[in-house]
């Protein structure tokens, strides 16, 4: 395998089709903390000296209302429990939008490297694939959680085991101290070595049931055989990939600080001068800007992500093809 191509090919293919950085947002994992605040007016009306008087000239008609809604504390019950509400919806939502991206961006990579793109809309045609295979990627996902926290059991189980006994046997600081390191690094060392191929096995086998059909079961055993067939390969796939993510994370940091005090470069002139005002305008201009331009990058660091290991798996399977039939 050409591994500067498949950089190469990968980093054009994000560039020349830019409607899947729509998808890379949100397959790269990237989102929003939204921090919802509740007002406090009702929880200080115990502070005020006319109580519910002060806010309503006819208070007998309002306090009933207001006492159904406020639970105890002053809190608005409804108002928190449409906040939630909303705040569900949208982790939902993002979750879905996940979902697609992941299934979209494989096939619609896979779809433009075999050139088999039709004509029409192509993010239409990504977004149709991604919401035909968001299944897959859901069961797999939830398949490969239960794996994880089935060896993570497995090894903290005796692990904790063995340092507890140490505890109970002994009252030696310095015996306690050296099993419970020994244990830990020995446990670090075995998950690193399992969770690294997993890792590698979870993306191979996302491409096998989305792009060769496997069931959610079975497309983690043919991920297996992938990569136990191209075992040095399949490694140097991965540390390839966190090392050119490693450097195009430090570019964006460097880019990101560079534009930051560009951007709010007025804002701080504006703020020395006295102008609060001017100075809050133009930093919001700026931070909505940082974040367009923070939203239009993750987009593309999440496709390039993706296209990658697509392109990755394909020539791994065009490999094994070939030597088969050789």
């Amino acid at each position: 395998m050409d591994y500067g191509a498949l950089i190469g090919d990968s980093l054009r293919l994000t560039l020349r089709n830019r409607y899947l950085w729509f998808f890379g947002f949100f397959a790269g994992g990237t989102g929003t903390n939204l921090v919802f605040q509740v007002p406090s007016n009702l929880s200080d009306l115990q502070n005020m000296p006319d109580g519910l008087d002060s806010l309503d000239p006819t208070p007998a008609l309002v306090s009933p209302a207001l006492l159904l809604q406020t639970g105890p504390g002053g809190v608005n019950v409804a108002l928190v429990a449409a906040l939630a509400l909303l705040v569900i919806l949208l982790v939902l939502a993002f979750i879905a939008l996940s979902l697609i991206s992941h299934a979209g961006l494989v096939r619609g990579a896979a779809a433009i490297e075999r050139d088999e793109v039709s004509g029409g809309s192509r993010f239409a045609a990504t977004w149709r694939s991604g919401v035909n295979g968001m299944w897959r990627v859901l069961g797999l996902v939830v398949l490969l959680f239960l794996l994880g926290l089935g060896i993570l059991l497995a090894a903290g189980v005796p692990a904790g085991v063995c340092i507890g006994l140490v505890f109970l046997l002994t009252q030696s600081v310095a015996a306690r101290v050296v099993v419970t390191v020994l244990v830990s690094l020995v446990v670090m060392i075995l998950l690193v070595a399992i969770f690294i191929p997993l890792v590698i096995i979870g993306q191979l086998a996302l491409r096998r049931t989305l792009l060769a059909g496997d069931g959610i079961t079975g497309c983690i055993g043919g991920g297996y055989g992938v990569f136990r067939r191209n075992l040095g390969r399949s490694l140097l796939v991965w540390l390839i990939q966190i090392v050119v993510a490693f450097g195009l994370g430090i570019a964006l940091l460097i880019a990101a600080i560079i534009v930051g005090v560009v951007l709010f470069l007025p804002t701080m002139i504006l703020a020395f001068a006295g102008l609060t005002t001017a100075a809050v305008v133009t930093g919001a201009v700026a931070g909505f800007l940082l974040l367009a331009l923070f939203i239009v990058a993750s987009g593309a660091l999440g496709t390039f992500g993706s296209a990658y290991w697509t392109l990755a798996y394909l020539r791994l399977e065009a490999a094994e093809a070939h030597s088969g039939s050789a």
